[in-house]
């Protein structure tokens, strides 16, 4: 088996050789489909399956407190925490661990980089070393330390200090304050948000000291806002201590019923949590809708790949019809043909894992509008690579297995003969060949009609009013407490920066607020109106809120329906006052009824009092029904209320013209008054709204591209079919042109061939995007999943395309010398 093996493998490989046209042709459009699923599936990989970079991960867990429901994991709680790693039963470290940002600050400036908050066990847990330097010390994660530290990455370590060992022991300042290097992480390390790359790991006990806040995270059973990280005792499974921890959590709820009475204590292996299992839910569909995207594109190539086969093998009847006269088997005759087929499928996965490595490149280069680096391993690592060796292999096999069956059971006598099938009986035959073109063409229909409708859907978004100014506003998002400044600090720093923005000619208004509408995060708060009962199974309502300065509603563009906006006067010590939407008024009170009414909120419960009514915005995405939400009083935020999310303040500048050249201005103004002070993004409005229109401008793309990319392997293999079809009847036309044939007649016959298996194609692909197109409805903005306009403009494009694609061929066949037709064998 093995000799025949080998002999089969050099004859094809001989075969290919001696066609290097069509080798070249097939190997091409192999290379495109498997390309295309492996570029895909490496982002996959690198977000959901790639090995954790820890130390027998296996022996990790992931602990969560559930929400109120005791079902849904969420974070946990310090104080959780420190009950939780006393179970020396059942873990042999336990370490917590949260995102943060920091501010490092050097000779050039300040700069926003991402950190991570952690336990001084974090790298013991995870089983790693610093590549340099030492780990953190029990000590350092005790809040008041006597020396602040922090370990730096590995790659941050040879930026900022080109990989020199003295930087160990050197000085650093983050938020300001002076913190010593005293490791370097692991090479290639990035810390446990996976797509994030982490620049620094600081202790708990650093963490309080350059960042204040932090203590009250420490302090308190809620909010819970930690990761939980632990490594098994040997022996100890997964299952039990998942039990083991459920019985623990009720014992919290009985000891703490105030902030853990409902919740329940959930465990997973750490292999089973990429982020967060309720990220990775969301992950999960999305990675199968871009997989079966993919994979449609390579059933074109592939339906393509037979279509060639078919082809080739047509071209060589006479050479299969003599060997099967001369003995040889069936079988042996589908071995070789299928050797060669497989053959191509490797070639094509060869070329194809080049193509997936700079396609995956330029996808990800479209990197949404954060001011932190995406991490992405997109290495070729052995999952990659068995992956594409299977799928070369198996689209090899399964594609050519037909043609080979095919092309192994000529009719001996005719082929031997020389004989030829008619035109005619060829137009009345819809083979094989045939059948393949149509399937194209419904497939790549379905993925061209998905693309026009998020390309209209995102066209649609962008016409949509959002309530707010889009186009006359610059934005500087910054956070004081990220360079030392305290409350009192912080806002005679804002009214200083305030009045300089307002002495430049062109600038209407200058507004702060600590969460623009259309945002990437959502703040809420629990609100309370006698008369009216929150939904089931809730102690209050939670609506959308944000922190505004008095000219807020003037610099967004936003109308005070009735009462007024905020003054001067509304400031702490004041009487609690608040402007809630139209929305929100309407169904507490009405609209007219609203201004003087009364409502409850806040964590120490307060009451406040409605001053005005403002008209509706959207709030979190532009596809959204009017939400309610309310606004509350910039000079009202009490300090306690201040936590690490409401420190990210956004200085809005609403100009009469384009408020571009003021972005610099913003920026010099910021840096004049403190060069420490850490300018977060520096944007139009037109730009932050790219954040929310990131998501569909991705969608669009990738299915414009994949659905292209079908089209053009649909048509190629249109082409092909009609091309050999016109050669196998060169004999026939001639004749016919001999015989007086109008070559007019003789294309229009040719090209209506193609344009009936294209047609049937179009109503098949049609009928399928009705269906294919419903799981999207929801993603997308102002069009229907059966759009009228984009069913019918893709059909034309489409037929357009095929047309050329038809015609090509037939006015080959039109333009044939009826001398050398006639001498055509």
């Amino acid at each position: 088996m093995l000799g025949s093996l080998l002999q089969d493998v050099r004859y094809a490989a001989r075969r290919l050789r001696q066609s290097p046209g069509f080798t070249a042709v097939a190997v091409t459009i192999m290379g495109l489909g498997i390309g295309a699923n492996t570029a895909i599936f490496s982002i996959v990989n690198a977000v959901l399956f790639k090995p954790l970079p820890y130390d027998k991960p296996a022996e990790l867990v992931r602990v969560f407190t559930t929400q109120k429901d005791g079902v849904t994991p969420a974070a946990v709680s310090y104080p959780d925490f420190l009950d939780f790693r006393e179970r020396e039963d059942l873990f042999a470290g336990a370490m917590a661990h949260t995102a943060a940002v920091v501010s490092v600050i050097n000779a050039d400036g300040s700069k926003v980089v991402f950190a991570e908050y952690v336990s001084a066990n974090f790298f013991t847990v995870l089983g790693l070393s610093p590549s340099l330097g030492r780990a953190f010390a029990p000590i350092e994660d005790e809040p008041g330390a006597a020396v602040t530290v922090a370990m730096i990455s590995h790659q941050a370590w040879e930026r900022r200090f080109g990989g020199d060992p003295n930087a160990i022991g050197a000085t650093i300042r983050l938020n300001g304050r002076p913190v010593t290097i005293v490791g370097v992480g692991p090479q290639g390390f990035n810390g446990t948000m996976v797509g994030l790359r982490a620049e620094f790991w600081v202790p708990w006990g650093t963490a309080v000291q350059i960042e204040p806040g932090q203590q009250a995270t420490l302090d308190a059973r809620t909010p819970r806002a930690l990761s939980l990280t632990a490594r098994l005792q040997p022996g100890v499974t997964v299952q039990q201590a998942r039990v083991a921890m459920q019985a623990f959590g009720k014992q919290l709820a009985e000891t703490y019923p105030e902030s853990n009475e409902g919740r329940n204590v959930v465990t997973m292996s750490g292999n089973d949590v990429r982020l967060h299992p309720f990220i990775d839910a969301a992950l999960y569909p999305v990675a199968g809708l871009l997989m079966a995207i993919v994979g449609l594109v390579l059933l074109v190539a592939c339906t393509n790949l037979a279509n060639l086969l078919l082809v080739r093998a047509s071209t060589r009847r006479k050479e299969i019809a003599i060997r099967l006269s001369m003995g040889a088997s069936r079988g042996r005759l589908i071995s070789q043909l299928l050797t060669e087929s497989t053959l191509l499928g490797l070639l094509g996965g060869a070329v194809g894992l080049a193509i997936a490595y700079w396609t995956a490149k330029l996808i990800t280069s479209f990197r949404p509008p954060i001011a932190f680096p995406i991490a992405i391993d997109l290495s070729l690592d052995g999952t990659v690579l068995a992956f594409t060796l299977v799928l070369s292999v198996l689209t090899g096999v399964i594609f050519g297995l037909v043609p080979s069956i095919k092309a192994s059971r000529p009719d001996l006598v005719s082929t031997l003969k020389h004989a030829t099938s008619s035109l005619g009986s060829m137009r009345r035959r819809f083979g094989l060949k045939n059948v393949l073109v149509v399937a194209q063409v419904a497939v790549s229909l379905v993925l061209l009609v998905a693309a026009g409708l998020f390309v209209r859907g995102l066209a649609r978004a962008q016409l949509v009013d959002p309530g707010f100014e889009t186009r006359n506003a610059a934005i500087a998002t910054i956070n004081l407490a990220l360079a030392g400044y305290g409350t009192d600090e912080a806002r005679e720093f804002y009214r200083e920066l305030t009045r300089r923005l307002e002495s430049y000619p062109g600038v209407r208004a200058i507004a702060l607020v600590d969460r623009l509408p259309l945002a990437a995060s959502v703040q809420t708060m629990g609100v309370k109106v006698d008369g009216h009962e929150p939904p089931p199974n809730e102690d209050e309502f939670a609506f959308d809120f944000s922190y505004v300065s008095s000219e807020y509603f003037k610099a967004l563009g936003v109308p005070i329906l009735r009462g007024r906006s905020f003054t001067e006067n509304d400031v702490a010590g004041q009487p609690k006052v608040a402007i809630v939407n139209a929305v929100m008024a309407q169904q507490f009170w009405g609209t007219d009824a609203a201004v003087g009414q009364q409502f409850r909120t806040g964590g120490p419960e307060r009451t406040v009092v409605v001053v005005g009514v403002a008209a509706n915005t959207k709030v979190r995405t532009l596809g959204e029904a009017p939400r309610p939400q309310f606004y509350l009083p910039w000079a009202q935020r009490a300090p306690s209320s201040v936590s690490n999310v409401v420190e990210f303040v956004s200085v809005v500048m609403s100009t009469e013209g384009d408020p571009a050249p003021m972005l610099e201005v913003l920026r010099r103004e910021v840096v004049a008054m403190d060069s420490n002070v850490p300018l977060f993004a520096v944007k139009t409005m037109e730009e932050h709204l790219g954040i929310i229109l990131f998501a569909p401008r991705m969608a669009a793309f990738l299915l414009s591209g994949f659905g292209l990319l079908a089209m053009l392997l649909a048509c190629i293999g249109l082409y092909g079919v009609i091309a050999s079809s016109v050669a196998q009847q060169t004999r026939e036309m001639g004749i016919r042109v001999a015989l007086g044939a109008d070559r007019v007649r003789v294309v229009g016959m040719v090209v209506r061939d193609g344009m009936a298996m294209v047609g049937l194609g179009v109503v098949i692909g049609l009928s399928l995007s009705v269906l294919a197109t419903r799981p999207i409805a929801g993603l997308l903005h102002g069009v229907s999943s059966t759009d009228t306009a984009t069913f019918a403009g893709v059909a034309v494009l489409f037929a357009a395309v095929a047309l050329v694609a038809s015609y090509v061929p037939a006015r080959r066949a039109a333009n044939v010398d009826p001398m050398v037709a006639l001498r055509y064998e």
